[in-house]
């Protein structure tokens, strides 16, 4: 429940709430989708610095090196998969992904106590909408 509740803040901290989706909702994992309405967005530099904002209102702090590889042992222990990914959970293989098909995207990680969640956004480049946010919490 606990994982539950906090990834549906910082869902409705991003305005994403509403039509969101799970992706996957196992013992352990959570993975929610949607579409981020929030009109603070503009106020920021840029994406990184936005979701590093939410986490922050959220009361996780961003994490380091070290609490990324966590975080990915984290998701694999529950998924029982290995590390196959040469950059940690394909992270930065799939933001290039999405650059190379004119999105922009960022993502962050953040913990809080045992709790540690990865926010992501992409969006095309030219009309800068729908904003697609993905909430991974473990």
């Amino acid at each position: 429940m606990h994982l539950k509740m906090n990834v549906g803040k910082i869902m409705q901290s991003l305005n994403a709430f509403k039509g969101s989706k799970p992706v996957c909702d196992i013992e352990g994992l959570l993975i929610v989708r949607g579409v981020c309405r929030d009109e603070d967005f503009e106020k920021y530099n840029n994406i990184k610095d936005y979701l590093e904002a939410k986490l922050k209102e959220n009361d996780f702090e961003v994490a380091d090196e070290d609490d990324i590889v966590l975080f990915v042992e984290k998701i694999n222990n529950v998924l029982k998969e290995t590390m196959v990914s040469p950059d940690l959970f394909g992270f930065e293989a799939l933001k290039k992904s999405f650059e190379d098909m004119g999105c922009e995207c960022e993502y962050v990680i953040g913990k809080k106590g045992n709790l540690m969640v990865g926010i992501s956004m992409w969006f095309d480049k030219r009309t800068k909408n729908p904003k697609f946010v993905e909430v991974v919490g473990c």
